[in-house]
C-alpha cells in the first residue's frame, strides 16, 4: 500500500511528489518509508540532472506538535528510478513502528501521524513558448456572457492555447467562431466570480489563495468542462486542504466517480470514522435527492462496516 501527494511544481519545469509507504518497503519492514519523486518537464526527457536537491521529510503529530525530521541532499537523474518510472530518493526507514509506539508522542488519539515533505533547489526549466501564441497575429477579443454580471472580455488566442475545448470551438464552424461570443449563461458554475478566476488562472497559472469552498468546487467543475487540466489540479489541491468532516459529503458529491486523489481522501475519511455519517445526518436528505449514486455507495459502505463488526 502507498499514499502519494499531488504533483507540485511550476508548469513546464521540474516537479516533485511525496510517496509514503505506511507498512514500509521490501528493504525496511515495520517502518514507515517515504520518498520524493522528481519528474522532468517532459515525460521521456533524456540526460537531465538536478544537482544538490534538498529533500526534507517530516513525521508529525497532529496534536502535540512533536516531529521527526530527516534531510538529505541528492543529485537526481533518470538512473534513480526504475525503467519508465520517475526518479525517486528518500528513506526506507523514515521512522520505525517502535519509535512511534514507545512514548514518542507522534501518534494522535486515532493512531495517526502526518508525513510532509519540502523540496528545494530544483532547477527551473523555462517553458518553450508554453502558450504557443503568435503575437504578430491580430488581437481577437472574445465576449464571455455569464449569468450574474457584465460580459468578460478575453483574448481568444490564450483560450485556444490553454484549452483543447476552446481550440476545437474556434476551429470549427460554430457560432462562437463567427460571432466571437461564448454564452455561459445557462451554466450554473459559470458565475462572474468563477469565470474571472478561471481567466486569471489562464494568464498566471496561479490560483488565488483566498478561494473559498464553493468557488473551488465551481472551478473544479468548469475546469473539467473546458479541459483545463492544470486548473483542475489546482482546484483539487485547494479542496484537499479544505476537506473536513463538515464538508466531506458536499465535496464527494462534486467529485464522485472521477477516481482522483481527492475522491480517495473523501472515502478514506468516511471509512475511518464510523460515526461521521451519523453526525452529518442533516446532509443526507440532500445527498439522496441530488446524487442517488452517492447515496447508494454510502449505504453499501455502512453495510460493509456492519458486517465487519458483526
Amino acid at each position: 500500500e502507498k499514499l502519494y501527494s499531488p504533483i507540485a511544481g511550476p508548469p513546464g519545469g521540474f516537479r516533485c511528489q511525496l510517496r509514503v509507504y505506511p507498512a514500509g518497503t521490501g528493504e525496511a519492514r515495520n517502518a514507515i518509508s517515504a520518498f520524493v519523486r522528481v519528474l522532468p518537464p517532459e515525460k521521456n526527457m533524456q540526460g537531465w540532472e538536478c544537482k544538490n536537491v534538498r529533500c526534507s521529510i517530516r513525521v508529525m503529530s497532529s496534536i502535540v506538535g512533536k516531529e521527526i525530521l530527516k534531510i538529505r541532499t541528492h543529485t537526481f537523474t533518470p538512473r534513480d528510478g526504475r525503467p519508465g518510472r520517475p526518479a525517486q530518493y528518500g528513506f526506507h526507514r523514515l521512522v520505525s513502528f517502535q519509535e512511534l509506539t514507545r512514548g514518542s508522542g507522534l501518534l494522535d488519539g486515532d493512531s495517526k501521524v502526518r508525513v510532509r515533505a519540502s523540496v528545494s533547489n530544483l532547477p527551473f526549466a523555462k517553458p518553450r513558448n508554453a502558450l504557443q501564441i503568435d503575437l504578430s497575429a491580430e488581437l481577437q477579443p472574445v465576449r464571455i456572457l455569464v449569468p450574474d454580471g457584465p460580459p468578460l472580455i478575453f483574448d481568444q488566442r490564450i483560450l485556444v492555447a490553454r484549452s483543447e475545448y476552446f481550440q476545437k470551438m474556434f476551429a470549427a464552424e460554430c457560432k462562437e467562431a463567427s460571432t466571437g461570443v461564448v454564452d455561459l449563461r445557462q451554466d450554473a458554475n459559470a458565475s462572474h466570480q468563477c469565470v474571472s478566476a478561471m481567466l486569471s488562472f489562464l494568464l498566471t497559472k496561479c490560483l488565488d489563495p483566498d478561494v473559498d469552498l464553493e468557488l473551488a468546487l465551481a472551478l473544479h467543475a468548469i475546469a473539467d468542462k473546458f479541459c483545463l487540466r492544470d486548473l483542475r489540479e489546482a482546484a483539487r489541491c485547494t479542496l484537499k486542504d479544505m476537506l473536513s468532516e463538515e464538508n466531506v459529503l458536499h465535496i464527494l458529491h462534486q467529485v464522485l466517480d472521477i477516481g482522483g486523489h481527492l475522491e480517495k481522501l473523501c472515502w478514506q475519511m468516511l471509512q475511518a470514522d464510523g460515526g461521521l455519517l451519523v453526525r452529518q445526518e442533516d446532509q443526507l436528505d440532500a445527498v439522496i435527492q441530488q446524487t442517488p449514486a452517492l447515496a447508494k455507495k454510502l449505504i453499501l459502505l455502512g453495510k460493509r462496516k456492519m458486517q465487519k463488526t458483526s
